[in-house]
């Protein structure tokens, strides 16, 4: 089981600080991709294209499901395609994303799966109850759908240079 975004981040940041060499170091000129001030790498070209590389198949999972969920799913449907997230997001080599692809990419496209799978669970457990009103949780869904697409939407923009979310 994976650690919550939050304290995945303050991990890593917090190793990133301790390590000798990380911390405390001149920020660089720009465009040197060196270490800032905070110890997280720089938006070099390399950089973005190596997270880019390691993040893609889980973002364009996450973006396929959201142009689908624009035109309608079943609840089977949207089953499949977040079973298909979840199998993206396990083949992220997360032991090898840099510090700054966790933390402007990485963490924002957890956080939308979690909210996809929320909405998994709210959907699911309405159908187990007789009394489910797919009219009263269809707000509950769309406003989770909403929340993981900010959050997708911020992962994307993490992957530019120079962008900061």
């Amino acid at each position: 089981m994976r650690l919550s975004p939050a304290v995945t981040v303050g991990i890593l940041l917090g190793l990133a600080l301790a390590t000798p060499g990380c911390g405390g170091q001149a920020a660089p000129s720009a465009g040197t991709g060196g270490v800032a001030a905070q110890g997280v790498e720089t938006d070099s070209p390399a950089t973005t294209r190596t997270c880019r590389s390691e993040l893609h198949g889980l973002l364009d999972s996450m973006d396929e499901l959201r142009g689908k969920l624009a035109v309608g799913l079943s609840y089977g449907a949207y089953l499949h395609e977040v079973k298909g997230v979840q199998a993206a997001y396990d083949r992220v080599p997360v032991d090898r994303l840099r510090l700054d692809c966790l933390v402007k990419a990485g963490a924002p496209a957890e956080q939308a799966l979690n909210r996809y799978i929320a909405a998994a669970d709210t959907w699911g457990h309405c159908l187990t109850l007789a009394s489910c009103d797919s009219e009263a949780v269809e707000p509950k869904l769309q406003r989770g759908w909403a929340l993981a697409s900010g959050r997708l939407s911020a992962a994307q923009r993490g992957l530019r240079p120079g962008i900061r979310d």
